[in-house]
C-alpha cells in the first residue's frame, strides 16, 4: 500500500529526534556507561589471553567507573523521566492518530482490490461459459459431420481433440482463478504490511525512549499485534486440528453423560484427570527430550515396571528375595526414609538401563528404537529371572495413603515441581540449547562445537531420572505392581507428545506440549471410561489418534522443508 501521502509522524516531526538526543545525552555518562562497563568487564573475566593481574586492575578501575556513573544515573533520573514521560505521551497520541489513517487507507484499498477482482471473476466466469460452449457448438457440428460407421479413426481422433479442448479450457480458467486468489493473497499481504508498520513506527519510538523497555499492556500488546499479523488460517487449523477433534469429543462426552444422568465437569472427576496425568506425565517429559532429538523411547513400560516393583519392595511388610540373592522389604522403618530410599532405588535402577542405551545410541549412532527396544528386553528378563516366583509385590497400605495423599495432590505437587525444573533446563540452560540444536540438525551441531555423544547421552540419562519418579509416583497410585506393570505405558507417552506438538523431525517442541499432550490423552481415556465404553475401544482411539498426529506432524514438516 502507498502511504506517501500520509505524513508519518515519527518522520517528520523534529520533536522526537530531540527527545532522542536529550535522552542519549542524560543516560552517555550514565546508564549508557554502566552498561558498556559491565559487558567490558564479563568479556575481560571470559578472556583468557589476559592474565588474573590486568584482569583484577581493569576490573578495579572499571568498577570505579561504574560506581561515578551510577552518580550520574541518579542524578540525572528524574530528568530523564520527565523527559521520556512527554516522548511516550506524545508517540502514543500522534502514533493513534497515524495508524488510525494507514488503517482507513489500507482497508478502503483492499476494499476497492477486493471490488476489482470480484469483476474479473465475474468476467472470467463468463468467458469461460462462453468457450466452452463454442468448443462444444464446434466439435459437435464437426462430430455431426462425420459418418462414425464409415470413418470411426477419424471420429475419435476428432472426439479425442474436442476432450482435449475442453480439458485445455478448464486449465485455463483454473490458472485465471487462481492468478486472481494469488492478487487477493497479495493485496491482503500488503494491508497487513502497512497496518503493522504503522504500529511498529510509534512502538520502535517508545522502546527506544524508554531504553529498550515495555510496560506490561506494551508487551501485551506487541504479542497481540504479532500474533495477528503472523496468523495464518490454514496453518493455525493444520497445527491444531488434533486438538479441535479432541475438544468435540469432550463436548460429546458431556453431552451423553447428561444424557446418562452422569456429570463429568466436577472437582473430583477433574482431579482424578489430574492426578492420572501427573503419574504419566513424568513418562512423557522423558519420551520428550528424546523425540526432540529425533528418536523415541520403547522401554518406557518396562522402566515403569522396574520402578514400580522395586518401590513396593521397599515399602512393604513383606519380605522379598531374588534368586541372585538381594532381600528387600520388612524394615519397619519410619515410611517417609523407606519412600526416598525407594525413589532413590526407582532412579537408580532406570538411569543404569536408561544410560546404558544412551552410551550405544550416542556411541554407535544406533536408532533409540533398537537401543531402547534392547534394554526393555534386558529390564524384563532379568527381573523374571529374579522375582519370577513372586506374583506381585504389594505396598504397605497405610504408607499408600500417606504418600498420595488426598486426591493425588501429593503426586500433582510433585508433578508441577518436576515439570517447572525439567522446563527450566530445556529452555534456561546451555544443555538445554544443545538439545534443540542436536535436534535439529546434529552435523552443524557438531560443527559449531557442541558435543553431540555428551548431549545425547545426559538426555537419555535424565529420562531414566524422569522415568524412575513416575516408577516411583506408579507405585504410590497403584499401591501394587508386577513385571507387567506399565505394559503399553512407552505408547501413550509417545502419543500424548505427538498430541502436544513435540515433533518426530527432531528440535521441535515444548514442555507446554508434553504437559498438555499428556492432559489431553489422559482425560480421553478417562472419558471412554466415564461413558462405560468397553476397554478394548481406548486402543482403538490411541491408535487412531496417534496415527492422525503423526500423519499431522509429518504435514507440517514437509510444509517447512
Amino acid at each position: 500500500m502507498e502511504t506517501e501521502n500520509i505524513i508519518n509522524p515519527f518522520e517528520s516531526k523534529k520533536e522526537y529526534e530531540e527527545y532522542l538526543s536529550k535522552l542519549d545525552g542524560l543516560r552517555a555518562d550514565g546508564v549508557n556507561k554502566i552498561n558498556k562497563l559491565v559487558e567490558e568487564n564479563r568479556d575481560i573475566k571470559l578472556n583468557k589471553q589476559i592474565d588474573k593481574e590486568t584482569k583484577s586492575e581493569i576490573i578495579a578501575k572499571n568498577k570505579e567507573l561504574i560506581n561515578q556513573a551510577k552518580g550520574v544515573k541518579t542524578a540525572n533520573k528524574e530528568q530523564e523521566k520527565t523527559v521520556v514521560k512527554e516522548a511516550v505521551a506524545l508517540a502514543k497520541n500522534d502514533g493513534k492518530a497515524y495508524y488510525q489513517e494507514v488503517v482507513a487507507k489500507a482497508k478502503a484499498e483492499y476494499a476497492a482490490t477486493k471490488e476489482k477482482y470480484k469483476d474479473i471473476k465475474i468476467k472470467n466466469k463468463e468467458e469461460h461459459k462462453a468457450n466452452l460452449a463454442a468448443i462444444k457448438e464446434k466439435y459437435g457440428a464437426e462430430l455431426a459431420a462425420i459418418d462414425k460407421a464409415s470413418n470411426p479413426h477419424d471420429y475419435e481422433s476428432k472426439k479425442k481433440e474436442y476432450a482435449l479442448a475442453i480439458k485445455s479450457e478448464k486449465i485455463s480458467y483454473s490458472n485465471k482463478k487462481e492468478e486472481v486468489r494469488t492478487a487477493l493473497e497479495e493485496a491482503l499481504s500488503i494491508k497487513k504490511d502497512a497496518v503493522y508498520e504503522a504500529f511498529k513506527e510509534k512502538d520502535r519510538f517508545i522502546v527506544k525512549a524508554r531504553n529498550n523497555k515495555r510496560n506490561i499492556l506494551e508487551v501485551f500488546e506487541n504479542r497481540l499485534k504479532s500474533y495477528v499479523y503472523n496468523f495464518k488460517t490454514k496453518a493455525f487449523l493444520l497445527k491444531n486440528a488434533l486438538i479441535f477433534v479432541v475438544i468435540i469429543f469432550f463436548l460429546f462426552t458431556i453431552i451423553l453423560g447428561a444424557s446418562q444422568g452422569k456429570n463429568l465437569i466436577t472437582g473430583q472427576h477433574i482431579l482424578n484427570i489430574l492426578g492420572q496425568s501427573s503419574v504419566k506425565l513424568f513418562f512423557s517429559l522423558g519420551v520428550a527430550g528424546l523425540i526432540l532429538l529425533g528418536g523415541t523411547d520403547l522401554s518406557v513400560g518396562r522402566m515403569t515396571a522396574l520402578g514400580a516393583c522395586f518401590v513396593n519392595m521397599i515399602l512393604s511388610d513383606n519380605v522379598y528375595r531374588a534368586t541372585f540373592g538381594i532381600v528387600l522389604g520388612g524394615y519397619n522403618l519410619p515410611y517417609w526414609f523407606e519412600a526416598i530410599l525407594g525413589c532413590l532405588m526407582s532412579i537408580f535402577l532406570c538411569v543404569i538401563f536408561s544410560s546404558i542405551a544412551g552410551f550405544f545410541t550416542a556411541k554407535f549412532k544406533m536408532h533409540p528404537f533398537i537401543t531402547t527396544l534392547s534394554t526393555q528386553l534386558l529390564i524384563y528378563g532379568i527381573f523374571q529371572i529374579g522375582y519370577s516366583e513372586y506374583p506381585a509385590f504389594n505396598m504397605n497400605p497405610s504408607a499408600k495413603r500417606m504418600l498420595q495423599g488426598d486426591s493425588y495432590m501429593n503426586i500433582i505437587i510433585l508433578a508441577v515441581v518436576v515439570t517447572a525444573i525439567v522446563w527450566f533446563i530445556w529452555n534456561k540452560t546451555k544443555f538445554g540449547k544443545n538439545m534443540y540444536a542436536v535436534g535439529g540438525n546434529a552435523e552443524a551441531a557438531s560443527v559449531s562445537g557442541i558435543s553431540v555423544f555428551w548431549t545425547t547421552f545426559f538426555v537419555f540419562v535424565m529420562a531414566g531420572v524422569l522415568y524412575g519418579i513416575g516408577g516411583y509416583n506408579a507405585a504410590i497410585q497403584i499401591g501394587s505392581a508386577n513385571g507387567n506393570t506399565g505394559y503399553g505405558t512407552e505408547l501413550d507417552a509417545i502419543a500424548a507428545c505427538v498430541v502436544g506438538g513435540i515433533s518426530f523431525s527432531g528440535g521441535i517442541g515444548k514442555i507446554g506440549g508434553a504437559v498438555f499432550g499428556t492432559i489431553i490423552f489422559t482425560s480421553l481415556t478417562y472419558c471412554l471410561t466415564f461413558l462405560g465404553w468397553d476397554v478394548n475401544i481406548q486402543y482403538i482411539f490411541k491408535g487412531v489418534i496417534i496415527m492422525a498426529a503423526v500423519c499431522l506432524d509429518s504435514i507440517k514438516y514437509l510444509k517447512r522443508k
